[in-house]
């Protein structure tokens, strides 16, 4: 059912209700859950409801929005989004619905919902909307006409042009970046003054760590590919990854080379002992957010999942993925992406909706949202990084070549969590990997 979204949400809101954002896993059906307190009252959220006036900027007097989004209206997202769409609608006249679907609602009510023709103008999301096909439209000609892209990283906008087949359809914003998290503190105490940036300084890293009594890696099983992929993708580039991993390659030597490597890592014990048992996030929250373990190869949401957990002194560090022998890349190839707007095809006011998209990812919005949810920022001029993740700006900066991940296949992303967590406890060798692998693709 249509929820209008209220303006009675305070700025206290923001400090004293912190949901921890969950950018790795499913959330909850908030369709049936109402926004604000204020919400359940009836009252408009316009600025022209609430007798305000309308301050410089386009006029969209008489236009309803619809906006879905993916967020829970109590998470740091939806409480920001909240604020400005306050804001806007103050600055234009404009009449912004909000439904706060959460992960589960979008997947699977929105493409239903714009098939029924029922309103929806624009919704956020996880990037890569090729999905929705028709059902969302070219933002070329607004971004354009904007001149958005002067303040856009050009590497995100080719990726979120890829997804479209070179057309613009999605805006990415609170962008993330996956290598290695690593607890300053703990390598400090190990005497690493500098983190690895090969893989022989790497494993020189974990066995200081080893010595000074200190477990050098932890995994979850639901991220147990990322450092595998990170690396065949050092050896045989982001096409490469996806070829090999889509088309089941198993049988490259540059498999084999990767398993080889991880293998070293099991069998010179620079696993933790409960990688093989560790559900997510059992590794993350027990054991690399407590400070037992002092690196977590995971994207940079992470910071947010377990900030109640780690509380304000915990010294984060970043690194990318260290380059590999014979490999192709360094750290300028990434892997990087982020949740995305995109206004639909049934939306008759694209330039509102735009509009508000605009203010969401530039400016004063983006970086709240940023400091908020501690996230990387969209607009290229917001330069205060959350202090958390100001060791990836650097990394992300130069990134200019995107890596895929190793689940592009569902089909062989079960067998190949399985044997990976094999693989990282010791209990099967590289071989034993590569030929588990070609028996579960049926080769």
């Amino acid at each position: 059912m249509k929820r209008k979204f209220l303006q009675k949400i305070g700025v206290a809101m923001i400090s004293g209700v912190m949901v921890v954002s969950a950018l790795a896993g499913c959330g909850n059906n908030t369709a049936k859950e109402s926004t604000t307190a204020a919400q359940s009252s009836g009252e408009s959220t316009s600025a022209q409801a609430q007798g305000e006036s309308k301050t410089d900027g386009p006029d969209y007097s008489g236009v309803k929005l619809v906006y879905w989004s993916n967020w829970e209206a109590t998470e740091p997202q939806g409480i920001v989004i909240a604020e400005a769409v306050k804001a806007y609608e103050k600055e234009t006249g404009v009449e912004i619905e909000v439904e706060f679907k959460g992960r589960k609602g979008i997947k699977e009510g929105l493409i239903p919902a714009l098939d029924a023709k029922q309103q929806v103008d624009f919704f956020d999301g996880q990037g890569n909307k090729s999905n929705y096909g028709d059902r969302i439209i070219s933002l070329e000609d607004l971004v354009k006409a904007s001149d958005y892209e002067s303040r856009s990283n050009p590497t995100m906008m080719k990726l979120f042009r890829s997804y479209n087949e070179g057309v613009l359809k999605e805006i990415p914003y609170q962008f993330k970046a996956n290598a290695y998290f690593y607890n300053k503190k703990l390598f400090k105490e190990a005497g690493i003054e500098k983190v690895p940036t090969n893989w022989d300084e790497f494993l020189a890293a974990c066995q200081k760590l080893k010595d000074a009594g200190i477990t050098p890696i932890t995994t979850d099983d639901a991220y147990v590919p990322q450092a595998f992929g990170m690396h065949l993708g050092r050896l045989v580039g982001s096409e490469g990854l996806k070829e090999t991993i889509n088309n089941n390659e198993w049988d490259r030597p540059e498999v084999l080379q990767t398993a080889n490597d991880l293998a070293e890592l099991a069998s010179k014990g620079y696993f933790s002992e409960l990688v093989a048992s560790n559900v997510f996030p059992t590794g993350q929250n027990t054991e690399f957010a407590t400070g037992k373990v002092a690196m977590y190869a995971v994207g940079t949401y992470v910071v947010n999942e377990v900030k109640n957990i780690t509380g304000p002194d915990f010294e984060w560090g970043f690194f990318a993925y260290p380059e590999v022998n014979n490999g192709i890349n360094g750290s300028e190839a990434m892997m990087i992406g982020g949740q995305s707007f995109a206004i639909t095809s049934v939306c008759k006011n694209k330039e509102a909706a735009f509009g508000f998209i605009e203010k969401m990812t530039r400016g004063e919005y983006d970086e709240k949202l940023a400091k908020e949810s501690i996230s990387l920022p969209a607009d290229s001029q917001n330069h205060s990084w959350p202090e958390q993740l100001a060791d990836v700006k650097p990394y992300f900066d130069n990134c200019t070549e995107i890596m895929g991940g190793a689940e592009s296949n569902p089909e062989i992303t079960p067998a190949l969590k399985e044997n990976l967590i094999k693989l990282y406890s010791g209990k099967i060798t590289g071989t034993e990997f590569v030929e588990n692998m070609k028996k579960a693709a049926g080769k």
